[in-house]
């Protein structure tokens, strides 16, 4: 079909969907936001809505769906959850006013970065909008070295920051910084290097956009920027030297002026620099392994969030804001002591004043997310319901001021220096808008009496309308003789006199039938019309001036958004300092020392998460001491399922609470400071870059020995287990050399492995030692006491697992049988199930005993982590092996 044979409106729908592809089309048409042929067919599925047609006469009707205008932020969240984006495409003009054609523009695209309506965002979690790009910097010796840039906006609250990562491993700082953000939406070049992309495609619910080259521009962002925050130089906002990541910063800008048109960005007012060196630098891995945010596996039915991750169980925050900066709080936790200290005792303060911390939580309760409402104020989208809310919310200010104005910590007295009460932001509030205003603007009845002469005039008209109305219906009552008259009002007809049929022979001869019903007739009178006209008059000027005195005062709070921000922050960061103390109180953490030596010391120390769980003894808890002579590397051997994993996790989760200025679980720490926590646990791999189980654990593996320092502290567990034993131990031993030669690395490390011959290193290396999991024998069972004892183990207790884990019983008797033979000392020449090879020899001075493969092979099975069909299959695969073995030996 060519634009000929289009009617007008149709016309004029493709002149706008050719510029929104990718979009679904909006398109308001009266009261309903339609949506035409592949829109309407893919729409119609994912909203559940009916599909019918336009123009159904003609041979080619047009796919037609539709939704009432006013409902339109449900249908958008729905489609926005299903990977789609949204074009708002509006009616820019009155349509009585228009001469032909309503003129429509698109006010707004509809993107997982860019929302900023309540119904639309989670409370407690950011909405990031991001942009990537990478160039060559130039070096003074060798080759140019890559630089990147990663710039950061949350829309909703109107934070930006901009991050630059130089070097070697620049790439892989970027990649930990977008984990560590989580951004809904990623901008980034065409051009952008294959590793990078890759790593974008990785990240879990991001909607990735391509943008042109030139969207990147090093002029076009400057004066974006500078245009935006009207400032002659970004260097005031330490921008100084920076590079690529202002050109993402401009992407950024100018992305969101393309999809949001009709939006006001003056809540944008500055540019934060975000150095990576200033926190404590955790990569993905260790995201990920440590749950500080999210659990490593999908939540099972009946089992909480709450029991989880170290998020869940600290967040007793009772303000959004808070909750929101908690998380960044422990995904960056601080590298300064002054500031980690400034935090604890701020929290210890709280922790003391028991008063104090339930009269700041129970004020803050009346708080709610002034970050966002301030962004909506700025933004000309907020609601009468949301100024009522910042009224709510600042009303607690001078309260909450008295308890910090009185604390001795630093930290709140520094809260209560810059403190605002937003006094006069309160007070306009409470003059103009009444308690309980409408959701929208166009209800009217959101200005208080006595706010402004002329709307109370108006009001009173309309009144005095509405009461002759009433007087109306009464005369009319009284001529007609009809009881049952009434004066009735809806939208289409207006103001009517509705009789019923059975009345229809007493209506006067002056009266006008304007409708006919199943039971009744509607009629209006000219006396009727002429008081009509004068209310609706007055109706239409009242809403009219309501709107206007609401936007003037919405207008006026938006002039006050930077001191609506800068309030959000300090009762967030206090929200948090009190929700901490309350953690501590309750499940009795105790206060860490941090200093700048070397020594991790713990005592009896707890996992904050797996201590929540319900264990019918109890947790147990364990002693640690690392430090950066003779306790540099531990090792830690022991059975399968006796804790070992859970021995490491809470050490470097006490570490890392510590650091962000919470109390820990323990009778008492004494940590020096950390300047990076690296894991390597678990088995997985990346099918989609064609890596290995094993490839993933070395390449995890190299990027700690090369990047770690030795203030870092190092988690490893099970390295070398993806291979053969010989390959598998042999790389552990050297892993653990190289960690502990201070000439490399010489970082605190716990080092927890199957292979029992790595206990040989603390007798050859200074620096190592070795721990183990207690256990009990009674009766052929084993008893896992979970407590963390020096020395080493030489059995892993697979069998036992297996037995527990389900495995048939046929399976478990002849895994014995294997395993005693097996274990047989390998001087039994005649043994055909022992085979001398040639023993493995590591890089050191002294020879590394090396056992059969085979029963090396059975020692170091993971057996609680396979299922019985994996065992079964293992025990085949040895059993045939063994086979061959006696067979070899038989044709000698």
């Amino acid at each position: 079909m060519i634009d000929t044979d289009l009617t007008p409106l149709m016309r004029q729908y493709w002149e706008i969907k050719r510029a929104y592809q990718e979009a679904i089309l909006f398109f308001r048409v009266g009261d309903f936001y339609e949506m035409f042929h592949q829109d309407a067919i893919e729409a119609s599925k994912i909203l559940n809505i009916a599909l019918t047609s336009r123009d159904k006469g003609k041979p080619n009707p047009v796919p037609l769906c539709g939704i009432p205008y006013h409902a339109a932020k449900g249908y958008i969240a729905k489609l926005l959850q299903a990977g789609r984006t949204v074009a708002l495409c509006d009616q820019v003009e009155d349509p009585k006013l228009a001469k032909g054609l309503v003129r429509r523009e698109v006010v707004r695209l509809y993107t997982p970065g860019t929302l900023t309506d309540s119904e639309l965002l989670s409370p407690t979690e950011s909405s990031i909008l991001a942009a990537v790009v990478g160039t060559s910097g130039l070096s003074r010796h060798g080759p140019p070295e890559p630089i990147w840039g990663l710039a950061a906006l949350e829309l909703s609250t109107g934070e930006f920051r901009v991050t630059e990562c130089t070097g070697t491993s620049s790439l892989d700082d970027l990649q930990d910084e977008l984990v560590r953000l989580a951004p809904r939406e990623v901008l980034y070049p065409a051009d952008l290097a294959p590793a990078l992309h890759a790593s974008l495609e990785a990240l879990s619910g991001a909607r990735l956009c391509v943008q042109a080259r030139s969207a990147f521009d090093a002029e076009t962002a400057e004066a974006l920027l500078r245009t935006q925050f009207k400032v002659a130089s970004l260097e005031t906002f330490g921008c100084e030297g920076l590079t690529v990541s202002l050109h993402a910063a401009g992407a950024v800008l100018g992305y969101l002026r393309e999809t949001q048109p009709a939006a006001r960005l003056d809540h944008i007012r500055g540019l934060e620099v975000r150095r990576l060196n200033h926190t404590m630098h955790l990569d993905a891995e260790t995201i990920r392994n440590l749950e500080l945010v999210a659990p490593l596996v999908e939540e099972r039915r009946g089992q909480s969030r709450a029991q989880r991750t170290l998020l869940s169980v600290l967040d007793r925050t009772v303000t959004v804001m808070g909750s929101r900066l908690l998380r960044e709080w422990i995904v960056r936790p601080l590298v300064n002591i002054d500031a980690i200290q400034a935090r604890l005792d701020a929290v210890d303060e709280l922790v003391q004043t028991f008063q104090a911390r339930v009269a700041i939580r129970t004020a803050l309760r009346h708080v709610q997310d002034i970050a966002r409402l301030s962004s909506r104020i700025s933004l000309g989208t907020a609601t009468p319901r949301d100024t009522v809310a910042l009224l709510e919310s600042i009303s607690v200010l001078p309260e909450i001021r008295e308890i910090v104005a009185a604390a001795q910590s630093r930290y709140l007295q520094e809260q209560a220096k810059g403190w605002d009460d937003l006094a006069d932001l309160q007070a306009l509030i409470d003059k103009a808008i009444r308690p309980d205003p409408p959701v929208s603007i166009r209800d009217g009845g959101i200005i208080k009496e006595g706010y402004d002469t002329q709307l109370d005039e108006l009001r009173k008209a309309c009144r005095e309308g509405k009461g002759d109305m009433a007087t109306l219906e009464m005369e009319e009552r009284e001529h007609t003789g009809i009881d049952s008259l009434k004066v009735r009002f809806n939208q289409v007809f207006g103001y009517y006199i509705e009789i019923t049929k059975a009345n229809l022979g007493r209506v006067p001869g002056h009266y006008i039938r304007r409708q006919t019903l199943a039971n009744a007739e509607r009629f209006t009178t000219a006396k009727l019309k002429e008081l009509e006209d004068l209310v609706t008059n007055a109706d239409q000027k009242l809403n009219r001036l309501e709107q206007e005195l609401f936007e003037q005062t919405r207008g006026h709070l938006a002039l006050h958004t930077g001191r609506l921000q800068a309030m959000a922050q300090t009762l967030a960061s206090l929200d948090v300092l009190a929700a901490l103390a309350e953690v501590a109180a309750l499940y009795q953490y105790a206060k860490p020392e941090i200093h700048e030596g070397g020594v991790l010391s713990i005592q009896e120390g707890r996992h904050p998460v797996v201590e929540r769980l319900d264990h019918q003894i109890g947790f147990i808890p364990n002693d640690a001491l690392l430090d950066l002579e003779d306790n540099r590397l531990l090792i830690l051997t022991g059975p399968n399922m006796a804790g070992k994993s859970t021995y490491l996790r809470q050490v470097a989760l006490i570490v890392l609470m510590a650091h962000l200025g919470s109390f820990v679980p323990a009778r008492s720490a004494r940590l020096g400071l950390v300047d990076r926590i690296f894991t390597r646990v678990g088995a997985s791999d990346n099918l989609a870059a064609g890596q290995s189980t094993f490839m993933v654990e070395m390449t995890e593996t190299a990027k700690i020995l090369n990047c770690a320092t030795p203030r870092s502290l190092i988690l490893l567990d099970e390295i070398g287990r993806g291979t053969s034993t010989y390959d598998g131990l042999s790389i552990a031993w050297a892993v653990a050399e190289f960690i502990q030669d201070r000439r490399h690395l010489g970082a605190r490390t716990l080092f927890a492995t199957h292979y029992h011959e790595m206990t040989q290193l603390a007798g050859l290396r200074d620096g190592i030692k070795n721990y183990t999991v207690a256990i009990r024998e009674e009766g052929g069972e084993v008893l896992f006491l979970r407590k963390i004892i020096e020395g080493g183990a030489d059995r892993s207790y697979g069998i036992h697992v297996a037995r527990l884990a389900g495995l048939p019983n046929a399976v478990i008797r002849r895994a014995q049988e294997v395993l005693a033979q097996l274990e047989e000392p390998a001087s039994s020449a005649d043994d055909p199930l022992i085979h001398q090879e040639p023993r493995a020899q590591p890089h050191t001075s002294n020879a590394l005993p090396s056992p059969h493969p085979i029963i090396d092979e059975v020692r170091q099975m993971d057996l609680f982590s396979m299922t019985p069909l994996d065992a079964l299959n293992r025990l085949a695969e040895l059993q045939r092996r063994l086979e061959d073995i006696v067979a070899e030996r038989k044709e000698v």
